[in-house]
């Protein structure tokens, strides 16, 4: 992985920004966390006033503690001032060897243009999650297991069972992180019971009958 001297990351997830940046500084031999003497964070607990954004000149004049580079992590920069982001392009000018520069925001359009011009952009674009689909998947596969149970194979095909039912699991999970009901939990309690019956050397008519008639 290349690393560029400055990188902007656009995305409206956070969990997706940070999985970003941890593996941007992983490819530097960093760990992202607040106790690393040689990454400075700039995000919602410190501010993003400019005597913040002032302090990165001390944190660069000072050689890496035990890295051999420095990382500088600016959370939601679309929430640097005028002034804040006049100070900080002076730093990605020239940031210095071994410097890092590494910066979010899910709202481009604040981000000066000469500042977006000097880094490296990463959009993150999130899946869109189709709903429909899902609970259609759900019925052919409910469908299939359903004819499954009915059927005299059912006792022999301990093998045949469990992906569909491990499956099913993973559609009815996709659906509750949208749709988190107590309906939905509970079928997924239950499916996850049935799998873990069937595991067990329980009749997979007895694990489907649990989840069919409990």
């Amino acid at each position: 992985m290349e690393n560029f001297p400055s990188t902007l990351i656009i995305a409206k997830n956070k969990d997706s920004i940070i999985k970003k940046i941890d593996q941007i500084c992983l490819s530097l031999n960093h760990q992202l966390n607040q106790n690393n003497p040689d990454i400075f964070l700039v995000d919602q607990n410190s501010g993003w006033k400019v005597e913040k954004i002032r302090e990165i000149n001390n944190f660069l004049s000072q050689k890496p503690f035990c890295h051999q580079s420095k990382i500088i992590i600016i959370f939601e920069a679309e929430n640097l001032n005028t002034e804040s982001q006049n100070t900080l392009l002076k730093n990605l000018e020239e940031p210095g060897e071994n410097n890092y520069f590494i910066l979010s925001t899910n709202k481009l359009k604040t981000i000066w243009p000469t500042i977006i011009s000097r880094c490296q952009t990463i959009k993150i674009v999130e899946a869109k999650h189709d709903l429909s689909k899902t609970k259609k998947n759900i019925e052919i596969t409910g469908n299939l297991i359903k004819d499954l149970a009915l059927s005299e194979k059912l006792g022999k095909d301990k093998e045949g069972i469990l992906p569909l039912l491990e499956n099913e699991l993973y559609l009815y999970q996709q659906l509750l992180l949208k749709n988190p009901d107590q309906k939905n939990r509970i079928i997924v309690e239950k499916i996850i019971k049935a799998i873990q019956m069937i595991n067990a050397n329980v009749d997979p008519k007895n694990a489907l009958d649990y989840i069919f008639i409990n």
